[in-house]
């Protein structure tokens, strides 16, 4: 099969369901499942130094995003796939954040802060409901930092929203599918009420983001821990990998991918 006719299969036939899936394309749960135990052992082997905040963030962020995906399989498997659409929007979420913090370190102080935020407001809730404190000291010391945190941005530790953080680390073209799509599900929205009880799904949507972003989340977190390099075997297998199953790229992955073309105003890739 040439690499039009695959295109054009691809555009005709998207599986959606998990036994339409194996028939389709049969690797294709092999080939994540692969990148999952990849994913693990960086994650368990990973040496990181005590002065590398940033590397204890993605290595955290990995550890997080396995457990996700893990769980976006299991309910495709089940043939839940509104239902894991919830998790791919916090895949999609993480790894922008985690990307970002990558391509600019100076912003992990800030974003380590906010911290406080989030601690004030969990312990406020559990005062609320059990009376339980961890002592007016301490709660005060709290309370301050995340006073200071807010100050800079009372948002957010980050100005950006999720699409502009996306946009300006090259994952722009992910957002309609990864968020504004598992948004208009996971809120009461008429939209998202009539398309959950409907019958066709987003399957083939889903699974293709997914696979995206546990690429991006190797090239993450080989450029921070083997930085010399641009393009690492791992790296480059997983680009493979990704283009066995879905023929084509819709971004270069910064650049790895070189051969591609001009298709419906937009720039596809399919090869080094």
């Amino acid at each position: 099969m040439t690499e039009a006719e695959a295109k054009d299969q691809d555009e005709v036939h998207t599986p959606k369901t998990w036994a339409e899936l194996i028939e389709w394309r049969k690797d294709c749960p092999l080939i994540i499942n692969r990148w999952m135990k990849i994913m693990a052992r960086l994650i368990v082997h990973t040496k990181i130094q005590d002065d590398d905040e940033l590397g204890n963030f993605i290595v955290g962020f990995m550890t997080s995003s396995y457990m996700d995906i893990d769980d976006l399989m299991t309910l495709t498997h089940k043939d839940s796939h509104h239902g894991a659409q919830y998790f791919l929007r916090a895949l999609f979420e993480r790894t922008v954040t985690m990307k970002y913090l990558s391509q600019n370190p100076e912003h992990v102080p800030t974003f380590k802060e906010y911290d406080a935020v989030d601690w004030d407001q969990i312990l406020k809730g559990i005062h609320g409901l059990t009376g339980m404190t961890i002592g007016d000291a301490a709660q005060a010391n709290l309370t301050k930092a995340a006073t200071v945190a807010r100050a800079k941005n009372k948002r957010s530790w980050t100005t950006l929203n999720v699409k502009e953080m996306a946009e300006k680390v090259g994952m722009g073209h992910l957002y309609f599918n990864c968020y504004t799509m598992p948004s208009k599900l996971l809120h009461p929205t008429v939209w998202g009420t009539y398309e959950r009880v409907k019958r066709g799904n987003p399957m083939y949507n889903t699974l293709n983001c997914l696979h995206h972003l546990i690429v991006e989340t190797i090239m993450i977190h080989r450029r921070h821990f083997k930085g010399k390099q641009f393009v690492t075997p791992i790296m480059g297998h997983a680009v493979l990998d990704f283009l066995s199953v879905w023929v084509f790229s819709d971004t270069s992955f910064d650049g790895v991918l070189t051969n591609g073309q001009e298709r419906n105003g937009k720039r596809i890739y399919y090869g080094f």
